[in-house]
């Protein structure tokens, strides 16, 4: 097919596409065994075409957005497209191989097929509790002391699963029964997404589908460089900080970025961050670049979905060997504060474009692993949830409150306390704003979260540090805006040392953890008496 294709059909196409995707994580989450996975659904979903190209993801996770669009990089160099059969299911965890995360997420890829024709894939990433490593203490240096580490493999064969392979991941993970399952779910899913990719195409015709979905990608990509040339021209800088490395713990490792614009070209250029660290604080470039594409949407066009477009657009630089480009084999399994960091000074820089969408620090991401065992039975259990912190004031409005930081907005959250109680050996107490905490401004920023947990076993929590390691630089506030109050973790009321790598509970002890709060924007003496007054009678009632 070559003419133009039918609007109506387009339409029909991008929506079709788009529900797939949702479909594939309903499928995820309710097939998932952790909490982490079906509770705090700390998981993805996407489509792409026969190129590798992401043709939908799910916009409700930020931090995913670009999570397959780096495999076209790396899977040819294990798989040939003629050595892919139907019902095959390939899995990798590899941050260098394919996946921009770190190793505890899973990567499934599934070819799918119309005819013996290669059409499309469809592809989960998960986050497993334990893929083995260290529990804590001991930082990981390199990538191989974080875990297991899967190149692309075949996990499924023409349908069937790969028994070595399974056997291989259950001898390395303390829980394996969880981390199978959440492995099966996401196979399940990708079925899901195959099916339906398969109907799609018996309903208008493979060519027509691919035809559509390469029209899809590049109306993503005139409507992104068309509000480019509504941006201001010229270059501006930004730069954060994070407290360490969690193994050079008194040396403050920087990220920075100079954004250059002009008519309907954007290039990020991050090499003048700091050199890569010995610690696992290091982030690969496509999940950098992910932070870029979702700081764009956010400032330009926040009804712009993600697809393969913002790849074609978005122009980034690095230099090997910083921590946003670390040469393969760094350590990279505690990303996490380093993203969200990027995150927001990509933000602060876009923000000094176009003042009036500026918008405050957020709180940064955050999660808890509360790991014991059993003393009657010696089994292992962990519990993983993610938290809230907040977001930062915009020129508009006060930053929301009890929310996971930029890149998980729209789907990361705590998991429900009853399900908790029952599985694990724990009652939570508490589970609160914290007054006062976000930053003041002419709009305050978002209020981050109190969780406190009773523990009714022996319990190790492994430790990044105070503020999620914001604390030297908290979340800052923009253009007169104040920062944000950074959280940290108690015992029974003592405040952990910033300086700890891990830390012990005892049976009844109570472990409490405030969560970052967000940057407020302009000046707090310019606030509005009624919404300072409504402000402080919220936390009266």
């Amino acid at each position: 097919m070559t003419g133009k294709i039918d609007p109506i059909v387009l339409e029909l196409i991008q929506s079709k596409v788009t529900s797939i995707v949702e479909e594939m994580r309903v499928v995820l989450f309710h097939s998932g065994y952790s909490t982490v996975l079906r509770e705090s659904e700390d998981g993805s979903a996407g489509l792409l075409d026969s190129r590798l190209r992401t043709i939908a993801v799910s916009k409700k996770l930020p931090l995913h957005f670009g999570s397959f669009s780096e495999i076209a990089q790396h899977l040819p160099r294990y798989y040939q497209t003629e050595e892919l059969e139907e019902g095959d299911v390939i899995l990798f965890n590899d941050p260098y191989s394919g996946n921009v995360t770190h190793p505890p997420d899973t990567v499934t890829l599934m070819p799918v097929f119309v005819n013996g024709a290669l059409v499309a894939y469809s592809a989960t990433l998960a986050h497993k509790p334990d893929l083995g490593g260290p529990r804590g203490l001991t930082a990981p240096k390199d990538l191989w002391e974080e875990g297991l580490v899967i190149p692309p493999l075949k996990y499924f064969v023409r349908g069937e699963v790969n028994r070595e392979v399974e056997r291989l991941v259950a001898a390395n993970s303390r829980i394996p029964v969880e981390t199978l399952g959440d492995l099966r779910g996401q196979v399940a899913a990708c079925r899901v997404g195959a099916r339906r990719a398969q109907d799609l195409c018996a309903r208008f015709g493979a060519e027509t589908v691919a035809e559509g979905c390469a029209e899809l990608m590049r109306r993503v990509a005139m409507r992104l460089s068309d509000a480019l040339k509504e941006m201001p021209d010229g270059t501006h800088e930004a730069e954060g900080v994070i407290d360490h490395d969690m193994i050079d713990l008194d040396r403050p490792r920087r990220v920075h970025v100079a954004v250059a614009k002009r008519a309907d070209e954007i290039l990020f250029d991050f090499s003048g961050s700091d050199e890569q660290a010995r610690g696992a604080i290091n982030a690969v470039p496509g999940l950098i670049k992910n932070t870029c594409y979702f700081g764009l949407m956010a400032i330009v066009d926040a009804n712009l979905p993600f697809n393969h477009g913002f790849v074609d657009v978005v122009k980034t630089r690095f230099r090997e060997g910083t921590i946003v480009c670390p040469r393969p084999g760094a350590a990279v399994s505690s990303y996490v504060p380093l993203a969200y960091l990027t995150s927001d000074v990509v933000l602060k820089a876009l923000g000094e474009f176009w003042p009036e969408r500026a918008v405050g620090s957020a709180g940064g991401g955050g999660a808890i692993r509360l790991i014991g065992t059993a003393p009657k039975s010696g089994k292992a259990w962990v519990l993983m949830e993610l938290l809230d912190t907040a977001l930062g004031a915009t020129s508009t409005q006060d930053g929301v409150s009890l929310i996971h930081g930029t890149l998980g907005v729209g789907q990361f959250r705590p998991g429900p306390i009853e399900i908790h109680e029952t599985e694990f050996p724990v009652r939570i107490v508490r589970f609160d704003v914290r007054p006062d905490s976000g930053g003041p401004g002419k709009f305050r920023g978002g209020l981050g979260c109190t969780r406190e947990y009773q523990v009714f076993e022996d319990v190790m929590l492994p430790f990044r540090g105070k503020g999620e390691l914001r604390s030297k630089v908290p979340p800052w506030g923009v253009f007169g805006g104040e920062p944000g109050r950074i959280g940290n973790l108690f015992v029974n009321g003592v405040e952990v040392p910033a300086k700890s790598r891990e830390v012990h509970a005892k049976v009844g002890d109570v472990v409490r953890v405030d969560m970052n709060a967000g940057g407020g924007y302009g000046d707090p003496l310019e606030r509005d008496a009624l919404r300072l007054q409504i402000s402080y009678l919220r936390f009266e009632i």
